[in-house]
């Protein structure tokens, strides 16, 4: 069984610049495309970084809780529940200075008028989205910096596909070129 290591020796063995006369341009040039590739998907992965790195940020601000940012508050449901699903009703609650105030909020059908439920209000006391939790903000700034660096890569790995496929018609031609040569250089000549 093959290892990793064993197919990474193959590909730097296959792909090196030395002094060996059975080695055609085209493997150099093969040779080339792949350093080329490699060095730009790694000029890829700082931006990638980067991005997952701003994501984070902007999801850390989003997670903010508290005074002046955004506090659970426990409001009482005001107009009784009617039909079936989940729908929009009417709340109250008490602002951070003190007045009442009311809203719409989507609760389930078996909320009955008169119970109390937690809403969340930013600092001027609206409603607002309850606060992201910390797993989505890392899950997003991961997702962000995958798919820059495997964007990349996908694009670069389909250059890298289609340069080989050229260099490989290339190399076939010059092959059949050789053969042909070959076969007339060697062939008996014909007896009558």
């Amino acid at each position: 069984m093959r290892t990793h290591a064993h197919w990474a020796m193959r590909c730097l063995r296959l792909h090196r610049f030395d002094g060996n006369p059975l080695r055609r341009c085209s493997d150099r040039i093969d040779t080339v495309i792949v350093l080329v590739s490699l060095m730009i998907f790694m000029a890829f992965l700082w931006p990638a970084a980067g991005l997952g790195r701003q994501v984070y940020a902007k999801g850390l601000q989003a997670e903010l809780a508290g005074p002046g940012h955004r506090q659970a508050v426990v409001a009482v449901v005001v107009d009784p529940a009617h039909g079936l699903g989940w729908r929009p009703r009417t709340v109250r609650w008490t602002a951070p200075e003190g007045s009442p105030r009311t809203g719409q909020v989507v609760l389930p059908p078996s909320t009955p008028a008169g119970s109390r439920t937690q809403v969340w209000i930013d600092g001027s006391g609206r409603l607002t989205a309850p606060p992201q939790r910390h797993m989505k903000t890392v899950a997003d700034s991961a997702v962000a910096a995958i798919a820059v660096a495997g964007g990349a890569g996908t694009v670069l790995l389909l250059c890298l596909a289609g340069a080989r496929g050229l260099l490989n018609r290339r190399r076939d031609a010059e092959w059949e070129r050789a053969w042909a040569l070959a076969d007339q250089r060697w062939r008996r000549p014909r007896q009558a």
